[in-house]
C-alpha cells in the first residue's frame, strides 16, 4: 500500500499483459488470469448495462456486440437517442496463464511502468527486461516480481517523501507544544526562567521570548 494523494490511493501490483493490449486485474485462479476492464473501453460483452434516454426512460440488460439484450427479448441498439450508458455489473473475463506475454508495474491511479517481456527460461535476461516463469503459471518468482515493483516504488517516491516531511513536521509541532506545557508547569512550580533556559539549552532571554510568543 502506498500513499494517499488528494484522496487517491496509490497501491501497486504486477500487471499481467496480453498481446491485444488487455491487462490482468491482479487476480488469478485455476481459471487463469482475471482481465481488468478499463473505464475508457465502454461496456464489454456480458456486462449488465443501463441505458438512459433523453426522456428520462431507462433500459437494463446484458451487453452483446453493441446492443442491449433485455430479459423480455427486446433488443436496444446503441444509438444517438441515449444520453448515456452505465455499466452496472461487469462480466468476468478470464484468460489462460499461457496467454500472458509480459508484465508491467501498475498503480491504482492508472499509472503503468515500462513493460517486461515474457520469454522461455533459457532466454531470460532481467537486464534486457526479459523475464520467465518457473512453470506454466504467469506468476513471477519473488526476485523478478521485486524487479518489476521497483518501478512502482520510484513512481510513489516523491509522495512518500512528502508524507515523511509532513509526519516530521507534525512530530515537531507536537514536541513544541509539549515543551511549552512543561515550561509553564515548571514556572508554576517555582522554577526560574534562567533554570528553564539552562535545562532547555536556551538563554534566559530566549526562553522569555519563547514564552512571550506562546502566550
Amino acid at each position: 500500500m502506498g500513499p494517499v494523494v488528494d484522496g487517491q490511493e496509490h497501491e501497486g501490483w504486477v500487471v499481467p499483459l496480453f498481446a491485444d493490449g488487455a491487462q490482468g486485474a491482479g487476480t488469478s485462479s485455476a481459471r487463469g488470469v482475471l482481465i481488468a476492464h478499463r473505464p475508457d473501453e465502454g461496456p464489454c460483452n456480458g456486462d449488465r448495462v443501463r441505458l438512459t434516454y433523453r426522456d428520462g426512460s431507462t433500459a437494463e440488460g446484458l451487453w452483446q456486440d453493441g446492443t442491449l439484450l433485455r430479459g423480455d427479448g427486446i433488443v436496444h441498439a446503441h444509438t444517438s437517442g441515449q444520453v448515456r450508458h452505465e455499466v452496472i455489473d461487469q462480466a468476468e473475463e478470464w484468460r489462460p496463464d499461457a496467454a500472458v506475454v509480459g508484465w508491467a508495474a501498475g498503480c491504482t491511479c492508472g499509472w503503468r511502468g515500462t513493460p517486461w517481456t515474457r520469454v522461455p527460461p533459457e532466454l531470460a535476461d532481467p537486464a534486457a527486461r526479459r523475464l520467465a516463469t518457473a512453470g506454466l503459471w504467469a506468476e513471477l518468482e519473488a526476485a523478478d516480481e521485486n524487479r518489476v515493483r521497483q518501478e512502482w516504488h520510484r513512481h510513489i517516491a516523491g509522495w512518500q517523501a512528502l508524507e515523511e516531511v509532513e509526519a516530521a513536521a507534525a512530530r515537531q509541532a507536537a514536541a513544541a507544544r509539549a515543551l511549552d506545557e512543561a515550561v509553564h508547569a515548571a514556572l508554576a512550580a517555582g522554577a526560574s526562567e534562567a533554570d528553564i533556559g539552562r535545562v532547555t539549552g536556551m538563554t534566559g532571554r530566549s526562553a522569555t521570548e519563547r514564552l512571550s510568543a506562546r502566550d
